[in-house]
């Protein structure tokens, strides 16, 4: 084939920029270009390739080569020295099923394959798995080892040890494989070489803030390169292993790589491209929060981001990644049916058939997490999973303990682990007498820390507006306005038929946002000047009156009141008695009334 910048993009279905492809890496998303080819004449196959991602380099060559029609197979060793296979390790899923391969050559040489459902293709699977994972699941024990290569699992296996270990040897560890370690005794056999402490640090790294302990053994005796094949081949007795591997120091949260500077090339090659779910908003495997009071429309803009990443729908002006959705339904399942209900009947899509599935009830993640990967195993991957809300799936007993709450957060977050990476939502309630202006959720700064980005929901009379606080990962973005409706319909009836109103949430246009701004202005003007003509502090129920602001015909609306006064602090403040504007809302009251005035418009 000749080789061009042109048809190699036309292969990979990759984009040409300068001298290079830019491409999905294997496995990765169409819109990913984590890969990049370049020619060069000079080697073997004509071209060079490298992943943004930290993909298996060999990996992404025999993608590009199957990509170009270029076949790459080991044979039987031949007098030309080619290559043959020496062994197979199967990396397999926790029921057991094959998931990836890796092959060892003979000269020195490893390559993946991945199974296809019913044979193996060259190339790495997405996303890695620990090696012997199923017996990693079944042990009744916390102590696990990891080491650098297949071959010393099964060693230590044969003497009753449950070991592991990540595919590519020395390669990075995909933060993917975590959520298996948690609660876990780890010890981290390294190999006696360069290699092996860089490998033993980065998997440290990983597993030191999710497992129970960890620790990096450097066990005694072992020649130059030297593993615990050797040292067990050697003499070493396994008797003892678990002593010597005990008497290794603690890692610490964070350990410093085995070398503090590194090369342009090896500090960009651990860049990740974005993999949006929401364009340039939500990112998959990453956790978010999204925190607003009871009644903001958290569980109504998180149904329709689900229904519209499901059915392939924009939200507002954002393109969508379609996939399956999973929705933890813990906090009101029966509400949440009764506004899926809903959505179906306005939007229209297929209720029996549009792939998102629900979780109801409350739960402990953590004695369901095996349950809950084996069933998405079953269904498919996800692109996204819903949590309604935090405080049904917390496992302590104070959300606002720092520990417990940090601890929360990080089961939250092992489920970008589930297979599909998906983009976590969480529901969160605020942190105690909370205003719109510090919209943190119960735990404070310990749960922040955990997620990658806080959303937040700040509602008025006329609409919610989606916006961000304390912390995102990723471009800032435009405040996103929805509209909240209540609705009823005809499958949701009370025992003696009667209606039952529900509320769904859909993303409003600019002209419907301009109207709901005005809307709110109007609203907040009219309380100004209803306390600019009021003889001393009011209630909110004389104000509600005052303005015929009223719910059920003739009831005072307090709570449009109380939202309104939120909105203007520092112009309105509480005193005992009731509101009363400050000075400075004095000035604000008198000049909207002049305006009023000037204009002939009336409020309320």
């Amino acid at each position: 084939m000749n080789l061009s910048l042109q048809n190699i993009a036309a292969a990979l279905s990759g984009e040409i920029s300068g001298n290079e492809v830019l491409a999905p890496g294997p496995g990765h998303t169409p819109k990913d270009r984590s890969l990049s080819v370049k020619l060069a004449p000079g080697t073997p196959d004509g071209f060079v390739v490298h992943s943004f991602a930290g993909d298996d380099w060999q990996a992404c060559k025999d993608h590009t080569k199957q990509r170009l029609g270029i076949e790459w197979r080991p044979e039987p060793k031949q007098a030309n020295g080619a290559s043959r296979v020496v062994a197979e390790y199967i990396y397999r899923n926790a029921d057991g099923t094959p998931h990836a391969m890796a092959v060892r050559l003979d000269p020195k040489d490893f390559r993946q394959k991945r199974w296809n459902g019913s044979g193996w293709d060259w190339g790495g699977a997405k996303p890695p798995i620990p090696y012997r994972l199923p017996e990693l699941k079944a042990a009744v024990h916390n102590t696990v080892f990891v080491c650098e290569g297949e071959k010393d699992c099964d060693n230590l296996a044969k003497h009753g040890f449950i070991a592991t270990t990540n595919i590519a040897g020395a390669g990075k560890w995909h933060p993917t494989m975590n959520e298996h370690f948690a609660g876990k005794d780890v010890y981290i056999l390294a190999d006696n070489d360069e290699a092996g402490a860089d490998h033993a640090q980065d998997v440290a790294q990983h597993l030191a803030p999710v497992a129970a302990s960890a620790r990096i053994v450097n066990l005694p005796g072992l020649p130059p390169k030297g593993d615990v094949s050797d040292w067990l081949a050697n003499g070493g007795d396994h008797g003892k292993l678990i002593e010597i591997c005990k008497a290794a120091p603690l890692c610490g949260e964070v350990l410093p790589p085995a070398r503090l500077i590194v090369s342009s090339g090896e500090f960009v090659a651990n860049f990740t491209p974005p993999d949006y779910l929401i364009d340039g908003l939500l990112q998959r495997r990453f956790c978010y929060s999204l925190t607003a009071p009871t009644g903001a429309g958290k569980t109504a803009i998180m149904l329709l981001c689900a229904a519209s990443i499901a059915d392939n729908r924009n939200i507002g002006e954002y393109a969508v990644e379609p996939g399956r959705v999973l929705y933890f339904a813990g906090e009101n399942p029966d509400d949440v049916r009764m506004r899926w209900i809903a959505m179906a009947d306005i939007m229209g899509f297929d209720i029996d058939t549009i792939p998102v599935h629900f979780l109801p009830g409350r739960r402990k993640i953590s004695e369901i997490a095996d349950r809950i990967r084996q069933e998405v195993e079953t269904i498919g991957p996800v692109s996204a999973a819903m949590i309604d809300t935090s405080a049904a799936f917390f496992e302590g007993d104070n959300e606002n303990d720092n520990v417990q709450a940090g601890q929360h957060a990080a089961r939250m977050r092992a489920l970008v682990g589930l297979p599909g990476g998906p983009c976590i939502i969480v529901a969160c309630h605020p942190v105690k007498n909370a205003g719109n202006d510090n919209l943190l959720p119960r735990g404070g700064g310990a749960f922040v820390a955990e997620v990658d980005g806080n959303l937040t929901c700040q509602k008025t009379d006329s609409a919610v507006t989606l916006h961000w606080q304390g912390k995102f990962r990723g471009p800032d973005f435009a405040p996103i306005t929805f509209g909240l409706s209540t609705v009823t319909n005809p499958k949701l009836v009370d025992s003696k038929g009667r209606n039952i109103p529900t509320v769904v949430a859909k993303a409003m246009s600019e002209r419907e946002r301009a109207v709901a701004e005005a809307t709110t202005r109007d609203d907040d003007n009219a309380l100004l000047i209803a306390l600019f003509e009021a003889d001393g502090p009011q209630s909110n129920a004389a104000l509600a009156t005052q303005i015929g602001w009223t719910i059920k015909g003739d009831k005072p609306n307090k709570m449009k009141v109380k939202r309104a006064a939120d909105r203007l602090r520092g112009l309105i403040k509480q005193e005992r008695s009731g509101l009363i504007l400050t000075d400075k809302g004095k000035v604000e009251a008198k000049r909207v009334r002049y305006n009023r005035d000037a204009a002939g418009a009336t409020y309320g």
